[in-house]
C-alpha cells in the first residue's frame, strides 16, 4: 500500500457513508467540504493531493441521485416550517391591524364616557367617531 492508503480508505468509507445517509463526523451534505470533514482530513487533501478521489464521490453522487434520505426529509421540514413561518407572520399583521383599530375606539368611548351626561341647553355637541387608520388598507369595517 502506498503511504497514502489509510487517507484513502478513509475517504472511501466517508463517501459511502455520506450517500448512505449514515454520516458520523458531519452534516451528510453531498459536499467535497461535508466528505471531508467525514473523512477526518482536510479539504486540500481531497483538492490537491487526492483529485481521483474527488471525481470518484461526484461521479457517485451523480450515479445516486439527490441527497441522502435523512437529509432530503429534513430540507422537507425546513420548508414546511418556512411556510408555516409566513402565515403565522401574515395573521400577526392582521391581528396588529385589529388591535390598532380597537384602540381607538376604546380611546372615543373613552372620551364619551368623560363627557358630561348631558350638554347644555342650546349645546348641540355632536357625537365623536373613531377616525379610520389611514396606513392599513381598507378592510370591511373601516371602508
Amino acid at each position: 500500500m502506498t503511504e497514502h492508503g489509510p487517507e484513502r480508505r478513509a475517504i472511501r468509507e466517508a463517501m459511502t457513508r455520506l450517500l448512505d445517509g449514515r454520516p458520523v463526523r458531519s452534516d451528510g451534505k453531498l459536499t467535497i467540504k461535508s466528505l471531508a470533514e467525514e473523512a477526518g482530513v482536510k479539504r486540500w487533501i481531497l483538492t490537491h493531493r487526492h483529485q481521483d478521489l474527488q471525481v470518484e464521490f461526484r461521479d457517485r453522487i451523480a450515479a445516486h441521485g439527490t441527497d441522502p434520505e435523512p437529509v432530503r426529509v429534513l430540507k422537507e421540514r425546513v420548508e414546511t416550517l418556512t411556510d408555516e413561518n409566513r402565515r403565522l407572520r401574515e395573521q400577526l399583521r392582521t391581528t396588529k391591524g385589529t388591535i390598532a383599530m380597537l384602540e381607538r375606539h376604546i380611546a372615543v368611548e373613552a372620551l364619551e364616557a368623560t363627557r358630561p351626561l348631558k350638554p347644555p341647553i342650546g349645546a348641540g355637541l355632536p357625537r365623536l367617531h373613531p377616525v379610520p387608520d389611514q396606513t392599513a388598507p381598507p378592510t370591511e369595517g373601516n371602508q
